[in-house]
């Protein structure tokens, strides 16, 4: 519920309703950066959400990792949440939802993984879909489609794909 900074001073961190792991209260404490906090705020707007899952960012039991090519060899994506919402049949559905910066080195490669992953378990998850901020925008890549699985095969960079055509605002 605390972070410790280096000055050795503590800070209450915020909380959040929804968490699948929430205390007595119905809160889960979390620091996000504006990209994730724009995103769980967004989903958590959605008219059938139901919860969601901070995916953690270490090898745990708990967390999805989720493989991707790095240099020759495998690297671990841990995709930042799980949104569970309602379909209209009342089952209850997973989403994979990616604030992804479009900037860094493996930028590509994770989408990559992204897409691998989707292609192969895509009838377990109702979305799975990256994000990313181009400029005053939020773009997203649809991993469940097989047009933007292709075209981040042939991509030569994850900033062409969020400003192109495959992404959505």
């Amino acid at each position: 519920t605390v972070v410790r900074k280096e000055s050795g001073t503590e800070e209450t961190l915020p909380v959040y309703d929804h968490h699948l792991l929430c205390d007595q209260d119905g809160k889960f404490p979390a620091l996000f950066n504006s990209w994730e906090l724009e995103v769980l705020t967004r989903e958590a707007e959605r008219e059938n959400f139901v919860a969601w899952y901070r995916n953690p960012r270490f090898a745990i039991p708990e967390s999805l990792g989720i493989t991707y090519p790095d240099d020759g060899q495998e690297s671990i994506l841990r995709p930042d949440f799980i949104f569970f919402s309602k379909g209209d049949d009342g089952t209850m559905q997973a989403n994979i939802i990616d604030p992804h910066g479009q900037h860094l080195a493996d930028s590509l490669p994770k989408l990559l993984g992204l897409a691998n992953y989707a292609e192969k378990y895509s009838d377990s998850f109702h979305n799975i879909k990256a994000i990313a901020n181009v400029g005053d925008l939020y773009r997203s890549l649809d991993l469940k489609n097989s047009e933007v699985r292709n075209a981040i095969r042939a991509a030569p960079s994850a900033k062409f794909l969020f400003e192109g055509e495959n992404a959505q605002d």
